[in-house]
């Protein structure tokens, strides 16, 4: 099952600001195999994946004080990615087209959420690996989910 987790002291440029983190395991559910796949379908930034946010995105929000994330992607970078689709039948309410690989919740604060950073990083590592150790490991590199696309 995916790990969420809020936390600050990510970007040295904005200490305090807190980002959600994702963490998937590799052989986990279907969802988090296929987002852990869609790694090799990103580009490359600083020390971090990208995927584009025409292509996927992270949903949030927020319930009975608990941050919930969602992670919606089209079907073309999932096929890309050898995912097949019949697996996910949910889409996302934003976008139709968009498919929704997984569901995330964890308690937040909801004025920290309300204070969130704008990408949402999933790390990909099996369910014995600690965020922290994920944090500390410099050639761990997260994929990077901006919020979904604007409405048209």
């Amino acid at each position: 099952m995916a790990r969420l987790y809020v936390r600050s002291g990510i970007d040295p440029d904005a200490p305090e600001a807190a980002f959600p983190i994702l963490v998937v395991d590799p052989d986990g559910t279907p969802g988090e195999r296929a987002l852990a796949r869609l790694g090799g379908h990103c580009y490359e930034g600083e020390g971090s994946f990208h995927l584009v946010r025409t292509d996927g995105w992270a949903e949030r929000s927020l319930d009975s004080g608990r941050l919930v994330v969602r992670i919606a992607v089209h079907p073309v970078p999932l096929q890309q990615a050898g995912v097949g689709l019949a697996g996910f039948p949910e889409r996302s309410t934003i976008d139709p087209d968009a498919v929704l690989l997984l569901s995330a919740r964890t308690t937040a604060d909801p004025a920290r959420c309300a204070r969130l950073g704008e990408p949402t990083a999933v790390f990909t590592a099996g369910p014995d690996v600690t965020l922290d150790q994920l944090l500390a490991d410099d050639e761990e590199w997260p994929i990077m989910l901006a919020p979904p696309p604007p409405s048209t």
